[in-house]
């Protein structure tokens, strides 16, 4: 399918509704699509269980953001400088990471409750979908949001990161109720009424490896994911 195609069928699927159960079921086709072949930007491939997952390199210190990307996507990499659970259940991932010699910060906290679901009887895959939040740790998280805008184009110019924005998280891999059970992957949504600031996104985190991952969807979602961490 082209970009032209997938915009045009986005567009569709809005056009529809904006009810929010509506919304989930095109992120649960969605997620089919990137497992199974369609428009993810990664060539799909089966499920495997985590402990035949190839694990990224591990960190021993904050990275350049940028030193992984692949062409034509701004894939953010940061090293897990602090991870705890919290006493409500959530867990905590703070990640620190450089870019042309400033220093970003962000920290990002997985929801206490993840509901298991599936996509099919045949899908040999269990998915999570929970509350996942991007939480400002101060100066640094500002500059998180000013070098993303930068590199994304979107000539917003952000003074600030919000203090936290809470997006819906489905998994592509892994349990997010329990980091240390190994790699986890989740798509992020960002609902809202209006049509030009919804947002979808992935963010990945390898405990045991130091990594916390900023994935991005789709170019088309670049303004829409600045919209959302923005302080307003």
């Amino acid at each position: 399918m082209t970009a032209e195609k997938r915009r045009a069928a986005e567009n569709a699927e809005f056009r529809t509704g904006r009810i929010l159960c509506v919304r989930y079921l095109v992120a649960i086709m969605s997620i089919f699509s990137f497992l199974f072949g369609g428009c993810s930007k990664q060539p799909a491939s089966a499920p495997q269980p985590t402990s035949q997952v190839q694990l990224s390199k591990s960190l021993a210190a904050p990275p350049e953001v940028t030193s992984e990307e692949e062409e034509g996507f701004h894939d953010l990499i940061f090293y897990i400088q602090d991870y705890k659970q919290l006493s409500d259940g959530s867990q905590s991932i703070r990640g620190m990471g450089t870019y042309k010699g400033r220093q970003l910060g962000l920290e990002i906290v997985l929801g206490p409750t993840w509901k298991a679901g599936s996509l099919g009887k045949d899908i040999p895959l269990v998915t999570y979908q929970g509350i996942v939040t991007y939480r400002s740790t101060g100066s640094d998280s500002d500059s998180f949001i000013q070098v993303l805008d930068e590199l994304y184009s979107t000539k917003i110019s952000p003074k600030a990161m919000n203090k936290e924005t809470k997006f819906t998280g489905i998994s592509l891999e892994g349990d997010p109720r329990d980091l240390a059970k190994g790699p986890v992957k989740i798509k992020l949504f960002f609902e809202s009424d209006k049509q030009d600031e919804y947002a979808e996104f992935f963010t990945n985190i390898q405990l045991a490896q130091h990594r916390l991952e900023v994935h991005e969807k789709d170019p088309d979602y670049r303004l829409p994911v600045i919209k959302s961490l923005l302080a307003h």
